[in-house]
């Protein structure tokens, strides 16, 4: 059963996508006053009235069956990190640059007992799923 699964999260994510597809908002706040909205102080909430959230994207996962052996594999060969990106959008802030350290730290170490290379996915791989 789902709910004494350690893998809860993919098993939940499994039922859902088989039925209907996910969307996600993706929502940032425009930082519009460096006194009251410090980047290294991450104990400071942001005011919501000053900078409201804005929605820049919606992520659209449709309905699939993404739980097979081949993508399992393909995903535990991956690597994320958020700076993987313009420099106008890198992650800002000592808790960002803690993260990403342990971000690289953690990738290195999986590639490592995978005993694969850090490595790009190709379009091709990528259209084959």
């Amino acid at each position: 059963a789902v709910e004494k699964s350690a893998d809860k999260l993919r098993l939940a994510m499994v039922a859902q996508l088989r039925q209907r597809e996910a969307h996600f908002d993706f929502q940032v706040q425009l930082r519009s006053d460096d006194s009251k909205m410090p980047i290294e102080d991450a104990t400071v909430a942001w005011d919501e009235a000053a900078a409201p959230f804005r929605k820049v994207a919606t992520l659209r996962f449709p309905i699939q069956d993404f739980d097979t052996p081949e993508r399992r594999n393909f995903g535990e060969n991956l690597s994320f990190t958020p700076w993987h990106g313009i420099s106008e959008h890198r992650p800002l802030g000592s808790i960002n640059r803690a993260r990403r350290k342990i971000y690289e730290t953690m990738a290195a170490r999986r590639l490592e007992l995978n005993d694969v290379p850090k490595r790009e996915p190709t379009l091709e791989e990528v259209a084959n799923f």
